[in-house]
């Protein structure tokens, strides 16, 4: 399947980097400056708020559907709105054509385009989240908001581990960020989610965030990712780097620069197959 990059809004992250990644380091930064280059600026770390497109094989998915419209949680929370919905209408797809759409996790960020004006505002697509990570929201404003009318509508679908979707891309646990967090493997890319958050954990996996509800299993995991990243040649897409990463056979890591598709956004679309 085709991978297309959508970037759904651009923010400061709202604390420092020595608190949000407790062992950070003056290597760290050096290492991200040279290696992997606009992820930071004088106002601070900036997040790359991405959903990934997947279309081919008469589907279309979408992975992560970002800070949502203004109002929303995650808009609020980095003081910008996104707009997913002018992206996927630049890359020629309507909301009703989305017949999948999968959430790395459950947090404001990833799931804030969910629904709009209070329904799901893709009317025809399952909504498909690990079962462990729908019983670690299950109750909190962020179900009620997010994942309750997607619920309402029929179109929630909880899945256990491991599991082959229509069109051929995998979804793969990868515990660690969140107890449910999962990430998407396809012919062209690893869909990791927040399995990393910053580049600099792709240099050190053991560098934690200090939102990580696991951090021994989230450095596993990020291992896991990076190892198969490297096996299959595939480039590295976690949800908030500018760019993913190529990461070679002794697991160094390397910018991957996605082809620039015609687009009049902001941040164009961009095609990592």
């Amino acid at each position: 399947m085709d991978v297309t990059m959508l970037c759904d809004a651009v923010a400061v992250f709202p604390e420092p980097l020595d608190s949000a990644l407790p062992g950070w380091s003056a290597g760290d930064a050096d290492w991200t400056a040279a290696r992997a280059p606009g992820n930071h600026a004088p106002a601070g770390w900036v997040l790359h708020l991405h959903s990934f497109l997947l279309t081919g094989e008469g589907h279309a998915a979408l992975v992560d559907t970002g800070v949502g419209p203004a109002g929303a949680p995650g808009a609020d929370w980095l003081g910008t709105a996104g707009r997913l919905p002018g992206l996927l209408a630049e890359a020629g797809v309507a909301p009703a054509e989305i017949d999948a759409v999968v959430l790395t996790h459950v947090h404001l960020d990833h799931a804030g385009w969910n629904v709009d004006a209070g329904a799901p505002l893709f009317p025809r697509a399952e909504y498909l989240v690990q079962r462990s990570e729908l019983d670690h929201v299950a109750g909190t404003g962020t179900y009620r908001r997010l994942l309750a009318p997607v619920s309402r509508a029929g179109q929630l679908r909880a899945v256990d581990g491991a599991a082959t979707m229509p069109g051929g891309y995998r979804l793969l646990p990868t515990p660690g960020h969140t107890p449910g967090h999962q990430s998407v493997l396809t012919d062209g890319a690893v869909l990791a989610g927040d399995v990393l958050v910053h580049p600099a954990q792709a240099h050190r996996p053991d560098l934690p965030y200090r939102y990580e509800t696991d951090p021994g299993a989230a450095a596993g995991s990020r291992r896991r990712l990076l190892r198969y990243a490297a096996q299959h040649r595939v480039p590295l897409a976690p949800a908030h780097l500018r760019d993913p990463l190529q990461v070679g056979a002794d697991l160094t890591p390397a910018p991957y620069r996605p082809v620039a598709l015609p687009a009049a956004s902001r941040c164009p679309l961009r095609r990592l197959r």
